[in-house]
């Protein structure tokens, strides 16, 4: 593989990882019974992300929707609470 190839699955292995957290800690009162830390900004990013959904492709929308709240969570976990 050439090093464009690894990086594009390198970059997409850190998204989906970053992905996951986000919603495994949104969705931790649910599953664990108790909130994570920084549940405060996952609950945050749900309040203030509008659900707009540009394509009309359901599962598009749906991870670009998901995607905009997980990049406002860490900018939130990150110091940046507006």
């Amino acid at each position: 593989m050439n090093r464009l190839t690894t990086t594009g699955i390198a970059l997409l292995y850190v998204s989906c990882l970053a992905l996951g957290i986000y919603e495994m800690t949104a969705k931790s009162p649910s599953i664990l019974g108790t909130r994570l830390p920084g549940w405060w900004a996952t609950d945050r990013a749900e309040r203030t992300t509008r659900w707009n959904p540009p394509t009309g492709v359901f599962p598009v929308d749906k991870l670009l929707h998901e995607g905009e709240e997980a990049v406002k969570f860490y900018a939130m976990l990150a110091g940046n609470r507006s």
